[in-house]
């Protein structure tokens, strides 16, 4: 979805927020983000590369949002208690310039998904090591795997699938110093034979790239998100946490 599809996407969306915003305060919202400020985007940089002040925008008007129906935000922790979840997938470096500076300081928890085959010890384009042990004693940040190539799963062979799963997760909980048991799909990809590499491999949550809200009734390798991207006004953020573009999306 570009930008004449957003703008219409946000006209329907305005028309059926007053009917979404009812629910919201009784459920889980998992929302979605990648990158702040970051040049080492790979692509789609006008849905997942947000500029530091539409970042800021969005996060004050969820606050003020959530502030105001006494909302809280939540860790990515399986419960189905209501609340609203930030999540950020890739690792990105601005996780530690930018995103947990100004989280922290605002006591809001959020978890991040990494491809740990992409950090070094050196930090470029993805967190580094340094950067993941550093932030892992953190209380208000959490850590999943992401693969550990960033390959869609559903497309590995069974024995480079589980070998994305399990070498992941160990090598994440080793740098994390804690065990790592979610996990989000690259792409968002996944299939029931994915689903049961993952539960084998010791996960316990994995988050998808469909939106929706949680409830402990819902398989928790299927935890739907709700992408936040650049282009979103903090309205727009606003009525994603709503529920509002969850059939647009």
């Amino acid at each position: 979805m570009r930008r004449n599809k957003h703008r219409l996407a946000r006209t329907l969306a305005a028309a059926v927020s007053p009917l979404s915003g009812r629910h919201a305060n009784a459920s889980r919202r998992v929302l979605m983000f990648h990158a702040v400020d970051d040049a080492g985007v790979d692509a789609d940089h006008d849905l997942y590369n947000h500029s530091r002040t539409v970042f800021v925008a969005q996060i004050d008007a969820l606050q003020h949002w959530a502030e105001g129906r006494r909302l809280p935000f939540v860790g990515f922790d399986g419960r189905d208690e209501a609340g609203l979840c930030l999540t950020f997938d890739d690792g990105y470096a601005s996780i530690v310039s930018v995103v947990a500076p100004l989280l922290i300081e605002r006591h809001i928890p959020f978890h991040v998904f990494v491809p740990v085959g992409l950090v070094s010890d050196r930090r470029g384009t993805h967190l580094s090591r340094h950067d993941i042990t550093s932030l892992a004693t953190e209380p208000l940040v959490g850590f999943g795997a992401h693969g550990l190539t960033h390959r869609p799963l559903d497309a590995l062979r069974d024995d480079d699938l589980a070998r994305e799963l399990t070498e992941s997760r160990r090598e994440l909980s080793g740098l994390a110093k804690r065990d790592i048991v979610t996990m989000s799909y690259p792409f968002g990809r996944h299939d029931e034979r994915v689903r049961s590499a993952v539960r084998e491999s010791g996960f316990q949550l994995a988050a998808t790239s469909s939106p929706g809200r949680y409830s402990a009734s819902r398989d928790a390798l299927q935890i739907p998100r709700t992408d936040v991207w650049a282009m979103d006004s903090p309205r727009d953020a606003v009525q994603k946490a709503r529920g509002a573009w969850d059939w647009l999306l």
